[in-house]
């Protein structure tokens, strides 16, 4: 592991709203992609080079003027208003899972653009008719949802699970769900040509859902995501399925990627601003100046009150011991007391809310040992999938040096492309639009399109 700067990543020199890609491959280059093009193959970073051409080496982009650090491009993000931006609907469907547990899945409607006539300058649709529906959709007991987001009626699902198009499932980060703008951005992206069916899979407890057994997400939590791809694969073998992972989703999916290997029915996969060395970003997180101020108490908050709502479900007793050895297979959440969430208060930094509830529940000591253990940097040389792999070495949560390269020589199905702007998941260009998730929309479009 490279040496952790646990100063405020304020790189003057790197200050500025003009980017560079750099593109990373593995020492033995990368791995061949075969074409449509009888008895044609490409590398996968020429490949990218000549059909994404905003990602080839060396290329050029511009993003918003003034936020010309990582750290105001992943404020910006945040804290800006995007209601108008990204106007996509959803619609729900409750997954359940072989142990009984939930997750909601949301798939993009793009024909309720019309249904609902979406205005798409103001963002303006008709609620009158869109509340009526979700109303009569709404399952008693759950909360309400984000805006133009409702469950599906029985006919609607089983149109939707009727659909054989490529399918791209998007995995989002640690405090967010199919809501949050930069998933939103992607999703407008993946479903304007048609190609694409599209759905986000929200975490359990995430996006409004409910936790219905005693099993929080981790980022060892991958049988949710495979059992999904594999119910998915089973419906329509003959369909390409794609995934992309954000943030903390991009560890769970790359986690998954790892454990699967050649076995996976993913055809090709990306991933955004993954904190691949979780050690490194634990201590950014905990340590770094501007990191541990803005962002570190905004997410820990979240996850307590994730497991605030949903104690009816979690919640032990006072002085409960494990009854049996927690591990990462089988955990055991001895630690979900009354009094433990009341500690939650006073939680600064996500190593806090990890030590107290995450780190014992799968038989680790601490957070920081959870972190050593769960980083996707570890199950990075076993994926065997095209991966398109987009860091920012301004990212104030991720830090300047998001994969080692002995790591990256490990793997030819890895395209690293580094940029030396964009923050955290923002990329946001002087439009407000994301730069990077159009990027990615893009390869998949190129992807299905060109690849055998």
């Amino acid at each position: 592991m490279s040496q952790i700067s646990r100063y405020p990543l304020i790189k003057p020199w790197n200050w500025g709203y003009h980017g560079t890609v750099t593109q990373i491959t593995s020492k033995d280059g990368s791995i061949e992609i075969p074409l449509k093009e009888k008895n044609k193959s490409i590398p996968l970073d020429e490949f990218v080079s000549e059909y994404v051409p905003a990602l080839k080496d060396q290329a050029k982009f511009e993003l918003k003027p003034y936020l010309f650090t990582g750290i105001l491009q992943t404020i910006y993000l945040s804290a800006a208003d995007f209601s108008k931006k990204f106007p996509v609907f959803y619609g729900r469907e409750i997954v359940e899972f072989s142990d009984k547990g939930v997750c909601t899945a949301d798939w993009v409607m793009p024909a309720w653009e019309t249904k609902y006539q979406l205005n798409k300058e103001t963002a303006s649709f008709d609620k009158v008719n869109f509340n009526k529906d979700e109303v009569e959709t709404h399952p008693e007991g759950w909360p309400r949802l984000q805006p133009r987001t409702r469950y599906l009626t029985e006919s609607e699902l089983a149109s939707v699970h009727q659909d054989d198009r490529p399918l791209v499932v998007c995995c989002h980060g640690l405090a967010g769900g199919s809501h949050e703008p930069i998933i939103r951005s992607l999703t407008q992206n993946l479903t304007r040509s048609g190609r694409f069916e599209v759905v986000v899979l929200n975490t359990r407890g995430c996006a409004r859902s409910k936790i219905t057994t005693r099993n929080l997400f981790t980022a060892f939590h991958t049988m949710d995501l495979r059992e999904f791809v594999n119910k998915e694969h089973a419906k329509t073998p003959n369909r390409k399925i794609y995934a992309v992972g954000f943030s903390f989703g991009a560890t769970m999916l790359a986690n998954y990627l790892g454990e699967e290997g050649e076995k996976t029915p993913i055809t090709a996969a990306a991933v955004l601003c993954n904190p691949w060395d979780m050690v490194q970003s634990g201590i950014k997180t905990s340590d770094d100046f501007w990191t541990k101020n803005i962002f570190s108490k905004k997410i820990v908050d979240f996850l307590t009150r994730v497991v605030k709502v949903n104690m009816a479900e979690l919640e032990v007793p006072e002085g409960s011991k494990p009854d049996h050895t927690p591990t990462v297979k089988n955990p055991s959440y001895y630690t979900f007391t009354r009094s433990n969430l009341e500690k939650g208060k006073d939680f600064q930094y996500i190593s806090d809310f990890d030590d107290i509830f995450t780190a014992p529940a799968l038989g680790f000591k601490s957070a920081l040992e959870y972190y050593a253990a769960a980083g996707s940097i570890h199950r990075l040389p076993d994926i065997k999938v095209p991966l398109l792999v987009m860091n920012s070495t301004d990212d104030p949560v991720v830090g300047s040096d998001p994969i080692p390269d002995h790591v990256i020589d490990s793997n030819k199905h890895l395209l690293l492309c580094e940029t030396d702007i964009g923050g955290h998941l923002a990329y946001l260009d002087k439009n407000d639009d994301s730069w990077s998730t159009k990027q990615i929309s893009d390869f998949f479009e190129k992807f299905d399109e060109y690849a055998l």
